[in-house]
């Protein structure tokens, strides 16, 4: 013998979801997004430092090359005689100046006053540091956050920072006009 099933609803009303259930759905994917969004512009900010990176290693390596074949690092905004490789977007490619990129990268090829190649993103409140080798702090690199910004901070501890209880930069702190927290890295 053949049992056939029936649905519980009475005769006429279709199957569906009560407003209990879609609630819930609805809530379940509000707390999903609430947790995933303070990570993902984590993983924004530091792929915006990222792009940054390279070029202060590079930048650092050339002047470190002109003051093997000099004897001293570059004059302040003087032209050290070659490009370095910055992005297309800024200016004043071939100096010790400051430059700055329409993209919210900045870079600092040389600070006198501390021996350092800096360079951030305005946008996200970063900033990179290498002390040169002849500098109070030779061979230092640094994770730079504008202090109040929580997003900034978790990036520089995420890659390993130590707040920085030494002599530190004023170059990000002048550009973005807020307190920064330096952060040395490993």
């Amino acid at each position: 013998m053949t049992k056939i099933y029936q649905n519980s609803y009475p005769a006429g009303e279709n199957a569906g979801f009560t407003l209990i259930e879609l609630l819930v759905v609805v809530l379940i994917i509000g707390i999903l997004a609430a947790v995933a969004l303070p990570q993902y512009q984590v993983a924004v900010a530091k792929s915006r430092l990222a792009a940054v990176i390279p070029t202060v290693k590079s930048l650092s390596t050339a002047l470190e090359m002109y003051y093997m074949a000099n004897g001293a690092y570059p004059p302040n905004g003087y032209d050290i005689g070659f490009d370095v490789d910055l992005p297309a977007s800024c200016s004043a490619t071939n100096t010790t100046v400051n430059v700055t990129c329409s993209n919210g990268m900045i870079f600092d090829i040389m600070d006198y006053s501390t021996g350092t190649v800096f360079g951030g993103n305005k946008n996200v409140k970063l900033g990179y540091v290498i002390w040169l080798t002849n500098s109070p702090r030779p061979g230092l690199h640094q994770c730079l956050a504008v202090s109040s910004d929580v997003t900034a901070n978790k990036v520089c501890k995420s890659m390993g920072g130590v707040v920085s209880k030494g002599q530190n930069t004023s170059f990000f702190a002048d550009t973005m006009k807020e307190a920064i927290t330096h952060y040395d890295l490993p």
